[in-house]
C-alpha cells in the first residue's frame, strides 16, 4: 500500500515558519537522490586508514561536511583528530576513538573499518577521489539553493516569503564563498594554506632578456619598466627582450603610443632577429597603435586575453596624456597603470614599460621618470634606468649602461652583486642585422686596484658643472649613491684635478668645477674595441 499524502514535515524545511507543503514542488516525485559518489568518499576514508600522506591530501581538499553520508563525516573527523595529536591512525586505533566517543556502532562499528581500508583502489589516489566527493558537495549545494528558493517563491505569501529573503541570500553567499568562482565581488583573500607543506616560498626569478651569463633582467608576469634619456636604446632593448621570447617559442605584444608606426616596428623585430613568419603572425605578435582612450582601452583588453609572453608600452609619457590624466596626481597615475599595465601582467605578461628621465638634474638625480612617484611604485618587477655611453647609430656599436633603480623581487640585484645590472650592446657595423647582447663588464679600478667609481664621479662632475660652490650636502641631496662612495668620488675628483674645493662660510667646503668628467674618456674604463 503506497502513501500519497503529503509528508508531516518539508524535506528542506528553511526556519519554524515555513511555508506550506507544495506537492508540485516539495513531493520527491522523482525519487533521485542528491548528487553523491558513495565509492569516492569510501575510498578517501579508506586511504586515510592506511596512508598518513592521504590525510594531508584529502583535507587539503575537502571539508568533513562535504560528505554525503553523515557516518562518513564521523569517520574523517575521528581520523583527523588522532592525525592532529600525533598519534597512529589505522582501523584499530579508529575504532577504539570511535568507541570511547560513543560512535562506533553508529558508524557500522570496527568491521565497517576494515571494509573502507579494503576497499580503496590506490592510497596515492587520495586526492582524485577527495576531488571527485567536492564535485558532488557543490551539485548539492547548488540543489539546497535552489530548492529552497522554489520553496520562497511559492510560499503564496509575499510577506511571509520577503522575511526569509535574507536568509536566503546568506545561504548564497555562504555557498559562492564555500565553493567559489560565483561571487560577483571578490575580497581580494588568498588562499596561504600551502605553506603548511613544510617548502619554504619560492621567489621566482627574472626570465626574460637574458646576459650573456644567464641571468635575466625582467619578471615573467610582472610589471617591468626602462626609462632613460632619448637615444638610449629604450626601446631596442625592450624588443629585443621581445624577439628573444619569440624565437623561444613565446609571443609579444606592443603597444605603440609613440605611434612609431607597424612598417619601422616590424623593420626593427627583424633587425634584431625576429622570423618574416613570426612578424607576419597574429598568433606570434600583435601591434597596436591605438589613437584614442577607447581602442587604448580595448588594446588592453585583447592583450588580456591573448596573454603574450612579453608586452612592451611604448611609452608610459604618452599613454597618460592619452588617458586624460594628471601626471602629478598619484590616484590618476596608480589608476591608469592598474588598467594599462597591472592587467597584462596578471594575465601572466612579462610587461616592460618604456619612460623618459626628466630635464632637471635635481629630478634626474631622484632615480624616477618623468612624473609622479607612483609610476616607480606600481613597478613590481625590475626597474632599469638606461644610460648611453655609445649612441646607437646605424654602421656603429652602441652600449648602454643598465642600472637598477627598483627591484621588488631582489633576484636581479642579487645575481648582479650590487645596482649594475650590465651593459646592452647593439653592433649595427654589419647591413640588414643588428646584433645584441647584454653582458658585465669588469669593474673600473684605480692604478693602485682600488674601486674607482667613474658612474659617480661624472654624475658629481656634472652636477658641479650646473651648480657651482655646491657643499657636499647639496651634492648628496641630489645624487644617489652611499655616503662613503660620494667622498670617494669627490677625493679622486679633486685629486685629479676635475673639481677644486674651496672654504665657505661656518667651515663648509665649496666645489668649483675646474674640467669636465666623462666616465667614457677615462682610461680605466673598459673602451670598446
Amino acid at each position: 500500500m503506497t502513501n500519497d499524502g503529503p509528508p508531516t514535515r518539508h524535506l528542506h524545511p528553511i526556519g519554524q515558519d515555513e511555508p506550506p507543503f507544495d506537492p508540485r514542488f516539495d513531493h520527491p516525485a522523482d525519487t533521485r537522490q542528491p548528487p553523491q559518489d558513495m565509492a569516492a568518499e569510501q575510498s578517501c576514508l579508506g586511504a586515510m586508514l592506511i596512508s598518513p600522506q592521504a590525510i594531508d591530501d584529502v583535507t587539503a581538499v575537502i571539508l568533513p561536511s562535504d560528505y554525503y553520508r553523515p557516518h562518513h563525516e564521523t569517520i574523517h573527523n575521528a581520523i583527523v583528530d588522532l592525525h592532529h595529536r600525533g598519534e597512529p591512525v589505522d582501523m584499530v586505533t579508529v575504532a577504539v576513538e570511535l568507541q570511547r566517543r560513543g560512535e562506533l556502532q553508529r558508524v557500522g562499528g570496527a568491521p565497517y573499518l576494515h571494509t573502507l581500508a579494503a576497499q580503496v583502489p590506490v592510497a596515492a589516489n587520495a586526492s582524485a577521489y577527495a576531488a571527485s566527493v567536492l564535485e558532488k558537495a557543490k551539485l548539492r549545494g547548488i540543489v539546497t539553493v535552489g530548492t529552497r528558493m522554489v520553496q520562497l517563491g511559492h510560499a503564496g505569501n509575499l510577506d511571509a516569503a520577503q522575511s526569509h529573503i535574507a536568509d536566503a541570500v546568506d545561504l548564497i553567499e555562504d555557498t559562492a564563498m564555500r565553493f567559489g568562482n560565483t561571487s560577483t565581488t571578490s575580497t581580494g583573500l588568498k588562499d596561504l594554506s600551502w605553506i603548511l607543506g613544510g617548502q619554504p616560498p619560492v621567489i621566482p626569478p627574472p626570465t626574460i632578456c637574458r646576459r650573456t651569463d644567464g641571468t635575466a633582467l625582467f619578471y615573467p608576469g610582472k610589471v617591468n619598466g626602462i626609462f632613460g634619456d632619448p637615444e638610449a636604446a629604450k626601446t631596442w632593448l625592450a624588443q629585443a627582450a621581445g624577439v628573444e621570447a619569440m624565437n623561444a617559442g613565446g609571443t609579444l605584444a606592443m603597444i605603440d603610443v609613440d605611434h612609431n608606426g607597424p612598417d619601422h616596428t616590424a623593420a626593427r623585430l627583424l633587425l634584431l632577429g625576429a622570423r618574416l613568419e613570426h612578424v607576419a603572425d597574429p598568433n606570434r605578435f600583435r601591434y597596436y597603435e591605438p589613437d584614442d582612450p577607447d581602442e587604448l582601452r580595448a588594446a588592453v583588453t585583447d592583450i588580456v586575453r591573448f596573454a603574450p609572453t612579453v608586452t612592451i608600452i611604448d611609452s608610459l609619457g604618452e599613454v597618460f596624456p592619452m588617458l586624460g590624466v594628471n601626471t602629478n596626481d598619484g590616484d590618476e597615475m596608480t589608476t591608469a597603470m592598474r588598467l594599462v599595465c597591472t592587467q597584462p601582467a596578471q594575465a601572466g605578461s612579462c610587461v616592460i614599460t618604456i619612460d623618459h628621465l626628466p630635464k632637471s638634474t635635481e629630478a634626474r638625480a631622484t632615480g624616477y621618470a618623468i612624473g609622479s612617484i607612483a609610476k616607480k611604485r606600481m613597478i613590481r618587477g625590475s626597474y632599469l634606468r638606461a644610460e648611453a655611453r655609445q649612441q646607437p647609430a646605424p654602421g656603429h656599436v652602441g652600449r648602454i649602461t643598465l642600472r637598477i633603480e627598483k627591484d621588488t623581487a631582489g633576484e636581479l640585484r642579487k645575481s648582479s652583486g650590487g645596482g649594475y645590472a650590465g651593459t646592452f650592446t647593439l653592433d649595427s657595423t654589419q647591413p640588414h642585422v643588428t646584433t645584441w647582447h647584454v653582458g658585465r663588464e669588469e669593474t673600473p679600478t684605480n692604478d693602485d686596484g682600488t674601486f674607482r667609481p667613474t658612474h659617480v664621479m661624472e654624475r658629481i662632475s656634472r652636477y658641479v658643472e650646473e651648480n657651482d660652490q655646491c657643499t657636499f650636502t647639496d651634492i648628496k641631496d641630489a645624487i644617489t649613491a652611499k655616503d662613503k662612495i660620494l667622498r670617494h668620488a669627490i677625493t679622486t675628483l679633486v685629486a685629479e684635478g676635475f673639481i677644486s674645493r674651496i672654504q665657505g662660510p661656518r667651515r663648509a667646503q665649496l666645489h668649483h668645477s675646474i674640467a669636465l668628467y666623462r666616465e667614457t674618456e677615462d682610461d680605466h674604463v673598459q673602451q670598446p674595441d
